[in-house]
């Protein structure tokens, strides 16, 4: 993993455990994933988990290697903890997030599923469809990822300046991101079904 600056250069490519140990910033990815629907994939996150285990997530993510992009590694994690091969993925906005657990430069994405799933086992414990009100109150309890929380409460107020995910795919504003020949055609598909 690498040990960034404020500015997100590379400072020093270290063990993810020493990264860890010295809570040290580095670059991280967290995914929504939409239903076409509206409604959110919702996870928890195994007990086995070095960060938050135990706790609810709003978002698919992970820890950015050494030489991956952001986008690759969005899509990896995607792939690796529900199964979902090539998605179309949506770049939305970069925070910065900071607590005694982690220290991360994150860029945040979207994507749209129906599933099926297939869980990754060593990392996600169960998951389901929640309503965007039943995701603004479990936001609100507390059992949810610190991180993931801020960045779905950043994600509400980007919607109610720029407009809903759906109307800012149809209407060209969001383009995706390439995580293979299949990202494309899937914008294409999904603005097509959309107009």
């Amino acid at each position: 993993m690498d040990w960034i600056d404020e500015t997100g250069d590379t400072i020093e490519s270290l063990p993810r455990q020493e990264i860890r140990r010295r809570n040290l910033l580095h670059r991280v990815t967290a995914s929504f994933v939409f239903h076409p629907d509206g409604r959110l994939l919702v996870h928890r996150r195994t007990e086995t988990k070095d960060v938050y285990p135990g706790f609810y997530d709003v978002a698919v993510g992970g820890t950015v290697v050494t030489g991956e992009t952001f986008a690759a590694n969005a899509c990896r994690e995607l792939n690796e903890e529900l199964g979902i091969d090539s998605p179309v993925l949506y770049h939305l906005f970069s925070h910065r997030f900071q607590d005694s657990w982690s220290n991360s430069l994150t860029k945040v994405f979207a994507t749209l599923s129906t599933g099926p799933f297939r869980l990754q086992p060593e990392e996600v414990s169960e998951g389901d469809w929640m309503d965007i009100e039943r995701v603004r109150t479990l936001t609100g309890s507390g059992r949810v990822c610190p991180d993931s929380t801020q960045a779905w409460r950043l994600y509400q107020e980007q919607c109610a300046r720029e407009g809903s995910l759906e109307e800012r795919i149809r209407s060209g504003r969001l383009q995706p991101v390439a995580c293979g020949a299949a990202a494309r055609e899937g914008h294409d598909r999904l603005s097509a079904r959309n107009r």
